[in-house]
């Protein structure tokens, strides 16, 4: 298989598996594609709940207040979008008091939730 074909296959399986999503309730995530001239082989995920949007770095300007959706950070902690850069965005927390200045954080945007 070549590398377009591949591309192709994400694109129809994830087509495919729309109907399925809805019958049944579920999220369905292909993972990483391994391929070779003779196929391919992939990890694929299912899992009960309603559909996640992954938020992109267009989701997000400059000033704008999110919070980090990771076990290690604590769920209250805000931050402020400081930075948007090709793939990541850069943070700044907010509330951390006594007029001290928080740490930064270069984020994955799909981790962010806006306020």
């Amino acid at each position: 298989m070549t590398k377009q074909e591949v591309q192709q296959f994400r694109n129809d399986f994830q087509k495919a598996v729309e109907q399925l999503e809805e019958q049944y309730g579920m999220n369905i995530r292909l993972g990483t594609i391994r391929f070779d001239v003779n196929g391919l082989s992939s990890k694929m995920t299912a899992e009960k709940g309603e559909k996640i949007i992954r938020a992109t770095k267009n989701d997000f300007k400059v000033g704008d207040i999110v919070t980090v959706n990771h076990k290690k950070v604590n769920p209250n902690q805000e931050f402020e979008v400081i930075k948007i850069n090709n793939k990541n965005v850069k943070v700044r927390a907010i509330n951390v008091g006594d007029g001290r200045i928080g740490g930064e954080y270069s984020v994955t945007p799909s981790l962010l939730i806006k306020k």
